[in-house]
């Protein structure tokens, strides 16, 4: 039930349903997550005359207004309440609240309760269909009617309800997908890219997964798995690796200080990242070979026809997109070198390159990296690379970034002014010898940077 910092909001909101005359339900998710225990921050509201409603409480409050949508019937406004809740808005559908329910996707999604009840604190929920009986028993059943034909993703969303909440699609749902899954195509590419990125998000999605491909829907949403099982002679093994590969990668996120040292920042696999992550341990097959002899016209080609069309196809965003090809680049690399540079005897020179090339997927290219070696080598050798690997979140975490916090000692501007140098060429190559001779310790002041500068100049003067 409410705690204390939004029960006012939801008091001021009952006094303009009072003053308006209407009655206004919770509904959906916010009943859901009531019933399993759990915190709110968005609240789903549906009623009659709702943007009466939406726009008293937002002037009353004097919070943001955004119209979500402008369909006829279907209005949908919501309130941001001190930057940390959303009150949604959406027009009932039907004449009365008991047909609303009936027209949404899943029984655990289609309770509702009056808002002075949920003020109150009473056990009055509206229930169509044995939602509660289904949270209970920890099932995503689909309602009776034509709720995935009126609508295909729901289909995508059954996954993503079963993985974020660990539970377990019905025998008849699935029975249902199976014969509506070819639908899914007259859905928008990113409503799908939408819920494949949150149903990724679960924990240990591997046997939802499985069961999506079994049924042949992961097929619908990635076509592109049929070229996956054609890698290898045998067209299992191909697919099965990437899955091996999932697996490892699921096992390894909730225990990072296998491969990074305890206590490091785990910025790079909070929220959406992980999905991305998982993501990407599905993708890294399709993407050419860093050592296969492509011309780097062609590795482009290639690389451009499969992987990242495949996100362009999703409606991916740039951002996501770059995230996935660099934490596969970066992994090519990691298992192309062994990681022999990080090894017992560390060449820091070549370490600082590979930190510096790969610094913005580094750590998720390396737990991939660590994922793949596992796919396909032995215990000793994955043991080792998984020493290089911690190596490497140590230098990365410990010397790396700290050292990146602090100002360089030398600028485009010093040789300009110290040197006598025109922008050049040379300008890019003292600077990142000094800045690696700065990371690295060997030199630690003005001074020492600028014999450094001096002797670089000398040398490629020479040259």
């Amino acid at each position: 039930m409410p705690g204390a910092p939004i029960k006012k909001y939801l008091q001021v909101l009952s006094e303009i349903t009072s003053r308006i005359g209407h009655d206004l339900y919770l509904v959906g998710g916010t009943v859901r997550d009531t019933l399993l225990g759990k915190e709110c921050s968005d609240f789903d509201f549906t009623g009659k005359n709702i943007k009466k409603t939406a726009h008293r409480f937002a002037s009353d409050t004097q919070s943001a207004f955004v119209n979500l949508d402008s369909t006829p019937g279907r209005e949908t406004f919501r309130i941001i309440i001190e930057k940390q809740f959303n009150f949604d808005f959406t027009e009932m559908q039907g004449d009365c609240i008991e047909a609303d329910l009936a027209q949404r996707d899943f029984t655990i999604n289609a309770m509702a309760i009056r808002l002075n009840d949920y003020l109150e604190e009473r056990d009055t929920f509206i229930d169509i269909n044995r939602g509660r009986s289904d949270l209970k028993s920890k099932i995503v059943r689909v309602q009776q009617g034509p709720i995935f034909s009126s609508d295909p993703c729901r289909m995508l969303r059954a996954f993503r309800f079963a993985s974020t909440l660990h539970f377990e699609i019905d025998a008849d749902t699935l029975s249902k997908i199976v014969n509506e899954k070819s639908n899914l195509k007259k859905t928008a590419p990113e409503r799908i890219y939408y819920e494949w990125i949150l149903f990724l998000g679960g924990q240990q999605v591997l046997n939802l997964l499985q069961v999506m491909d079994q049924i042949g829907l992961l097929e619908c949403v990635l076509p592109e798995t049929a070229e996956l099982r054609e890698l290898d002679a045998d067209p299992a093994t191909a697919w099965h690796t990437s899955l091996d590969t999932f697996k490892i990668l699921e096992s390894l996120l909730p225990n990072p200080e296998t491969i990074i040292p305890a206590n490091s920042p785990l910025s790079f696999l909070t929220g959406k990242r992980t999905a991305l992550l998982k993501f990407s341990g599905l993708l890294y097959r399709l993407m050419p070979s860093s050592s296969n002899g492509l011309s780097p016209e062609k590795r482009k080609l290639e690389e451009q026809s499969k992987i990242i069309l495949l996100l362009k196809r999703l409606r991916a965003s740039n951002a996501d997109i770059q995230f996935i090809y660099r934490t596969i680049l970066c992994q090519q690399e990691a298992t192309d070198s062994n990681l022999d540079f990080a090894g017992e005897k560390i060449d820091e020179s070549k370490l600082y390159q590979f930190v510096k090339n790969n610094e913005s997927e580094l750590m998720s290219g390396i737990f991939l990296a660590c994922a793949v070696k596992s796919t396909f080598e032995n215990r000793p050798n994955t043991e080792n690379f998984y020493q290089a690997a911690h190596r490497i979140g140590e230098f990365y975490f410990e010397r790396y970034l700290p050292a990146m916090d602090r100002k360089p000692l030398l600028d485009g501007k010093d040789l300009i002014q110290s040197f006598k140098l025109s922008p050049s060429p040379l300008f890019q190559i003292i600077l990142d010898r000094v800045e690696e001779a700065r990371i690295l310790g060997t030199i630690q002041s003005r001074s020492e940077a600028e014999t450094l500068a001096q002797k670089i100049i000398q040398t490629q003067q020479v040259q």
